[in-house]
């Protein structure tokens, strides 16, 4: 196994949003764990930099890509060398994940900040414009 500290980082942020999009909250270790099959000490290793055989990096990959719904799904090359938190805005207070440029995430997170002073009627009217950027 090689360490690549950007896997690492990848997969705790795939981790968090895939919880987001499933329940609300993050997926916890053990959780992820149950999920693909294998022993929580084996998450933390991954989460540590440890780049998982080429079957289980592509098992990863399938498995985030499914559950964050996504039409372009996240490769291993993706998993190994970008910083896939730039492609992604997660909404919490939504439980919404949302695949974007990167040059639109500022723009993004700015007007969802802003968001809470604005009337009901105001802000789905912002929601509809957003959900049209981000397609």
């Amino acid at each position: 196994m090689r360490i690549n500290k950007q896997f690492g980082r990848n997969l705790r942020f795939l981790r968090y949003a895939s919880g987001i999009i499933m329940r609300g909250n993050g997926l916890s270790q053990s959780e992820l764990a149950k999920k693909l099959g294998v022993a929580r000490k084996t998450i933390v290793f991954w989460e540590s930099g440890q780049v998982p055989s080429a079957r289980r990096l592509t098992d990863l990959c399938e498995f985030f890509s499914h559950h964050l719904k996504l039409e372009e799904p996240i490769t291993p090359d993706d998993m190994l060398t970008k910083n896939i938190e730039d492609y992604f805005m997660v909404v919490p207070e939504r439980g919404e994940v949302h695949r974007v440029k990167p040059e639109f995430k500022k723009f993004l997170r700015d007007l969802y900040a802003r968001a809470d002073k604005l009337t009901p009627n105001d802000l789905e009217k912002i929601m509809k414009i957003i959900d049209e950027l981000l397609r």
